[in-house]
């Protein structure tokens, strides 16, 4: 049974239980049908330079190893067997499936007392998506440089290969988007670029020229061109044109050219992707609409996917901004009204719309449907934005990636505390994150606060809420003692907080003089628990407020100062 568990995140595995058995180091010969003169320094360092094996090109060997090109395969796919005649074939469509069905070996060979362990077995698997990844895409204060190079490395080790460059922050990026980025910004998406090939992440360059392009205007144009160029000239082949959060009224010239603005935006589409036709073999382009979170069909949408090439992607972030859910009627409806390949821009967990900041969103990666992969509907992928605070979104997109690895067997129960485990490395703090974040929720996804908090609130339930207060404390002294630097740096704030409420509660009990104003310094903080419960206790007693429950955001009617 152990390696069925070890290979428990594969979606075929065949094994009768038998092994083959080698003292080390292991004669190995690698044969290379991948591309011409193929060997194994294309394998994972670890395993090309592994002191258990010794490669030879010549001559017997203890051990062939294989890597076989199968064009049947889909991208990232991959098989692997191990068979009786000490034979180790991998096939792959590409060399990221070569990888990942490297670190599936690893996973199962073993090396004790001087000799190495390898199963016999058949493993396949094949990612629910072909696209998994983050897009830096909030408002609010942008990524630094390190994190955007961690989150390279981050997301390839967790399977994913997209990474979409978009803070809504950066100058260059929108407002100033006819500016070229100075050489010390050329220089950062250099080594950008140059880790997303090593890690073999795709990276993707979104520009937002809609607050102020004219449509009618060819040196508008070719400014958008020669912006484009610089980042063609960097290596970069998969661009994004952004129309989101836009004021898509016309004005009267744009008007007598393109009668409409669906008209004017396809134009637009249109002339960047057959520039990028002419600079690239190969160029990749999404467009976001100024229309990207419908739930029903408009003649905008119409329009603009009647007038773009079919080829071209749209995003979609699910049936409203901050969706709550997406269900396979939602992605049927969409996949009938876009009629071109989707890739969803899924807002988890995003906190930049109004006070979300003050917020942690630590939530699984739930209501998503597993049906969304299939074929028909032509999802391309699934890219989430995250947090502002890039090292406490890393749970929810651990939780992500197994979705998005194997759509079909994930369930959020399950997979959340395994995604707690893989990220703090030790079982006692992955169930002090795990309850720390039932404090925590996504208030976009899930209720504001668990149903238990609210009722106890409604009910005075002191001795329940008293708990819960100290519970957060006990947490927060446990997840002290967790030896992540960047996430203790990243959540001191919130950690600050907890005991501040519960100095607030006990004023509460004890009905101090200064209560009012202790309550008015409180929300003067810029970061809080999301069951915030001392506050909210003090809102429906003492104010007699009941806007603190269910606060469900209401996004449908959101405006650009809205968010963060």
């Amino acid at each position: 049974m152990s390696i069925y568990q070890a290979l428990k995140d594969y979606q075929e595995v065949i094994t009768r239980g038998d092994y083959l058995v080698f003292d080390t180091p292991v004669s190995c010969r690698f044969v290379g049908r991948f591309f011409r003169f193929e060997n194994q320094t294309a394998m994972k360092p670890s395993l090309a330079a592994s002191a258990y094996i010794n490669w030879v090109e010549d001559g017997a060997a203890d051990l062939t190893f294989k890597h076989v090109f199968n064009r049947t395969l889909a991208r990232d796919a991959f098989t692997l067997t191990i068979s009786e005649d000490k034979e180790l074939v991998i096939e792959s469509q590409n060399l990221r499936g070569f990888r990942y069905a490297q670190e599936a070996l690893e996973k199962v060979m073993t090396v004790k007392e001087g000799r190495l362990y390898l199963p016999l077995v058949s493993v396949k698997h094949c990612p629910s998506f072909d696209m998994r990844g983050v897009i830096e895409g909030f408002y609010g204060t942008p990524w630094t440089r390190e994190e955007r190079l961690d989150c390279l490395s981050f997301i390839a080790d967790k399977g994913m290969n997209t990474y979409m460059y978009a803070p809504k922050n950066d100058d260059y990026q929108r407002s100033h988007w006819r500016e070229p980025y100075p050489e010390d910004w050329v220089a950062h998406f250099r080594d950008l670029i140059q880790l997303a090939k090593e890690r073999q992440v795709d990276f993707w360059y979104m520009i937002s020229p809609g607050l102020d392009f004219d449509y009618t205007k060819e040196e508008d144009y070719q400014l958008l061109y020669q912006k484009l160029q610089q980042l063609l000239d960097l290596g970069v082949c998969h661009f994004g044109l952004l129309l989101d959060d836009i004021d898509y009224q016309i004005v009267a010239a744009v008007e007598r050219r393109f009668k409409k603005t669906a008209y004017a935006q396809a134009y637009l589409a249109t002339a960047v992707y057959q520039f990028l036709q002419r600079q690239h073999a190969a160029p990749d382009l999404v467009v976001c609409p100024t229309e990207y979170d419908n739930h029903h069909d408009s003649l905008y949408l119409a329009e603009l996917s009647e007038a773009i090439p079919a080829e071209v992607a749209f995003f979609w972030t699910g049936p409203s901004t901050l969706a709550s859910q997406i269900s396979q009627a939602d992605i049927e409806t969409m996949a009938a009204i876009y009629r071109r390949p989707i890739i969803i821009w899924d807002n988890i967990p995003v906190n930049d719309y109004q006070n979300d900041s003050e917020r942690l969103f630590l939530t699984p990666f739930a209501n998503r449907s597993p049906f969304l992969c299939q074929p028909d509907y032509q999802v391309r992928g699934v890219v989430s934005n995250p947090m502002i605070s890039w090292e406490l979104s890393k749970p929810t997109l651990i939780d992500m990636s197994r979705y998005l690895w194997d759509a079909k067997r994930y369930q959020p129960s399950y997979s959340w505390l395994e995604a707690l485990r893989d990220y703090t490395g030790d079982e006692a703090m992955a169930l002090a994150l795990w309850r720390f974040a039932w404090h925590n929720g996504n208030r976009h996804l899930h209720r504001d606060l668990p149903f238990e908090v609210e009722e106890a609130l409604v009910r005075k339930d002191i001795a329940s809420l008293s708990a819960w207060v100290a519970e957060i404390v006990e947490l927060v002294d446990k997840l002290k003692k967790l030896d992540i630097p960047e996430f203790q740096q990243a959540i001191a704030p919130w950690f600050d907080r907890a005991k501040t409420d519960q100095s607030f509660w006990r004023a509460i009990l004890e009905q101090a003089p200064d209560l009012e104003q202790q309550y008015a310094d409180l929300q003067e903080q810029k970061h809080r628990i999301g069951s915030n419960i001392p506050s909210r206790f003090y809102q429906l007693h003492y104010l007699q407020e009941n806007s603190m429950l269910g606060n469900q955001a209401q996004v449908a009617e959101a405006r650009a100062e809205d968010y963060t």
